[in-house]
């Protein structure tokens, strides 16, 4: 282990990247804790169903609009203010959704709250690389990943016990106390994180965004992280049909299923962090590109010859096992590269995963016809998408100096 990180650990690192980790999952604790809490909200607002989905799609796109606002912001007011002034206002429109008395004051209210909490979704990865680089940076990101991939598995039992009581507004009491302690974590934990930046203007931040869109091999890696990650959204919207509906599977069996699923990601997210150093960041790239890339044609194959369950769930294990790689190290890479734009960077990258990952959804949403086919192969496109993706980074990698890793100074 690097000085860096002995120096960092000694000053409460394990603190900082469980904090860290705990912020990055504030996506899935905004939308996966309300989850089963959807019904009681319609019959309380008065509403169908299908319209109280509404405000899971404006909280995604207050997340995106977020992601873009706080990156540059970050970059010229410093992260900690920035993160504080998101969380605030995550905070208070958690209040907002509890005290909402229609299904307008609702939407309005998550769209606030995606607004706010976008902060930590796209700070966590700037501060991340603001203290730790190169391999080090890859070895804290698996376990900020690590905690992410676990809290898919473990948000809906808790939003399932709060939808027990039989009250919906106490879920978004829930993210109200999460939201301040988080900021109690931001105030005490990130005392030494980057400052304001004067001497630049916040238009120049902005512009920023041209220089990372300018990189070919950032957008090779930016675009290799989406893809794949469209393949993780797919799993997580489609599984229950599949599981469920088609296999058959009762919701104890499926809830261990998806759980398998999530422990592939926690595997591989514990594996890079052990070898990476040892390895280089480009051969783990390799590893969960070609990972993923089999699985997803295993997925395919096993489906249209032997079909069940097994023909869904190895392959979907081992796509998270080598996506685990993908996020890590592709992350790691880009914001190294722009190191003084970390914030906008950071920004590209969640917002390309929000958008492939929703599409990827919506285009599954589309099949009404019982098959685990559409899944097999959204993990296909995904998996070979990405993998070519990152061969064709590992090719610049291969034949330009400095391994790609050559920071960019703006």
């Amino acid at each position: 282990m690097s000085e860096t990180v002995k120096s960092a650990s000694e000053h409460g690192a394990v603190a900082l990247i469980v904090f860290l980790g705990i912020l990055h999952a504030l996506g899935a604790w905004s939308n996966d804790l309300f989850a089963p809490s959807l019904p009681l909200a319609a019959d309380a607002l008065g509403v169908g169903y299908g319209h109280i989905q509404l405000n899971m799609t404006a909280l995604l796109l207050g997340f995106a609009a977020g992601q873009m606002l706080y990156g540059p912001l970050s970059d010229r007011f410093g992260r900690r203010s920035t993160l504080v002034a998101g969380l605030a206002i995550y905070t208070f429109a958690s209040v907002l959704c509890a005290s909402a008395g229609s299904l307008e004051e609702l939407v309005a209210a998550r769209t606030l709250q995606g607004l706010g909490g976008a902060t930590g979704m796209v700070l966590v990865r700037a501060i991340i690389l603001d203290r730790w680089v190169g391999e080090d940076a890859s070895k804290v990101l698996s376990s900020v990943t690590m905690i992410a991939f676990l809290s898919p598995a473990v948000i809906p039992l808790i939003g399932g016990f709060l939808a027990s009581l039989g009250h919906w507004p106490l879920v978004f009491w829930t993210h109200t106390g999460l939201g301040i302690c988080l900021l109690l974590g931001a105030l005490t934990l990130l005392s030494g994180a980057r400052g304001a930046r004067p001497d630049v203007s916040v238009a120049s931040r902005f512009r920023a965004y041209a220089d990372v869109l300018k990189d070919r091999r950032a957008l090779l890696l930016i675009g290799c992280v989406g893809i794949g990650h469209g393949g993780l959204l797919a799993f997580v919207t489609n599984s229950a049909f599949v599981f469920v509906t088609y296999l058959g599977l009762q919701p104890l069996e499926y809830g261990i299923c998806f759980s398998a699923v999530m422990m592939g990601g926690v595997a591989g997210s514990l594996l890079n962090r052990r070898l990476v150093t040892d390895l280089g960041i480009p051969k783990m790239m390799a590893t969960g590109a070609v990972t993923m890339a089999l699985s997803g044609a295993a997925a395919v194959i096993l489906n249209l010859f032997f079909g069940g369950i097994w023909s869904s769930l190895v392959p979907s294990i081992c796509y998270m096992f080598g996506m685990a790689f993908i996020l890590t190290n592709a992350v790691a890479q880009v914001l190294s590269r722009f190191r003084e734009i970390a914030g906008a960077a950071a920004a590209l990258l969640g917002v390309n995963q929000l958008l492939l990952g929703a599409l990827a959804a919506a285009v599954l949403s589309l099949n009404e016809v019982p098959s685990a086919m559409p899944l097999a192969a959204a993990l296909a496109v995904a998996g070979i998408g990405a993998a070519t993706m990152g061969g064709a980074w590992l090719g610049l990698v291969a034949a330009g100096p400095g391994g790609g890793q050559k920071e960019k100074k703006t």
